[in-house]
């Protein structure tokens, strides 16, 4: 049953696992296997149960983020040890490494077509990957801090944010067009699934909603006590789940703005949320190193 305003009230656990560490979370195209990021490596779930299908290994430390093409055969992850991998799933093997950061890689994003890469992290650069030849296509400079977060939107533009408080937009040919602002840093980045919204989570304590074409701000919520760490979109944009140093899983009314249900079950912050392509499924991810799932009925 797909996850909805009208019976948000009745979404319940169905399935967890206990991992170390986790910092991501991210669902196969087709729904059936969740991929989990932590200091244990890369491992493989079934929708149904959570149980471990598979599992990679490769990266000297914890993994930070990944991200999965729109055909679901090929991962890319961030390392800690300042690299980027690329994974064939086909074949279930390490593809590539990718060298070129000079310090822990935070987070990567696929574009729609799966022929770009992008990296962010701690050495305050993007850089974009041409996928086939692993090659560095473009270094985006202008975010004075940590980059802690990425994710592309339509016509490949992309955006990124983190430590310096702001989030920036780029074109496909590197340029900066949009600069927004929060109070604080920014933790996490969300696009819908049309591409004409953008959510970030803040240590501000706000969930920022912006038009992705005009930078307008169009809705702002003052969501989690002490700062906000994830945020992610419901398939039919009707829903935006949000979590944060409270501890606390909101869900909001994205017409309205109206909050429409909260859990707090996970013992410490959820770091990682992502609804299945079918809107069905809810996985989350904590520093209580548990992964849970989460569905209606």
């Amino acid at each position: 049953m797909i996850i909805a305003l009208e019976n948000i009230s009745q979404l319940h656990e169905v399935a967890r696992i206990r991992r170390g560490w986790i910092s991501d979370v991210v669902w196969s195209p087709n729904g059936r296997v969740l991929a989990v990021a932590s200091a244990e490596g890369i491992t493989f779930h079934s929708a149904e149960d959570l149980k471990v299908m598979g599992k990679l290994d490769g990266h000297d430390g914890p993994i930070k983020g990944i991200a999965v093409n729109a055909d679901g055969t090929l991962l890319a992850s961030a390392g800690a040890d300042t690299t980027v991998r690329l994974w064939n799933l086909r074949a279930g093997g390490e593809q590539r490494i990718l060298r070129g950061h000079t310090d822990a890689v935070d987070a990567v994003a696929i574009n729609a077509d799966g022929t770009r890469l992008a990296s962010v992290g701690a050495d305050k650069n993007v850089r974009i990957w041409d996928i086939e030849s692993g090659q560095i296509l473009q270094v985006l400079e202008g975010h004075t801090d940590e980059i802690t977060s990425v994710d592309y939107c339509h016509n490949d533009l992309l955006a990124t944010a983190g430590w310096d408080s702001t989030i920036r937009l780029w074109d496909a040919n590197g340029n900066c067009k949009t600069v927004l602002y929060h109070d604080s840093w920014v933790r996490y980045l969300a696009v819908n699934a049309n591409g004409n919204r953008l959510a970030s989570a803040s240590r501000d304590a706000s969930i920022r909603v912006w038009n992705i074409e005009t930078g307008e701000e169009v809705l702002r919520l003052d969501a989690h006590v002490a700062g906000a760490d994830a945020v992610a979109f419901s398939p039919d944009g009707s829903l935006l789940a949000t979590s944060g140093r409270d501890l606390a899983i909101k869900f909001w009314n994205t017409s309205s703005g109206q909050l429409v249900h909260t859990i707090i079950d996970h013992e410490k912050p959820v770091l990682a949320l992502a609804f299945n392509k079918e809107g069905t499924q809810l996985a989350t991810g904590s520093g209580d190193n548990t992964v849970r799932l989460w569905q209606i009925g």
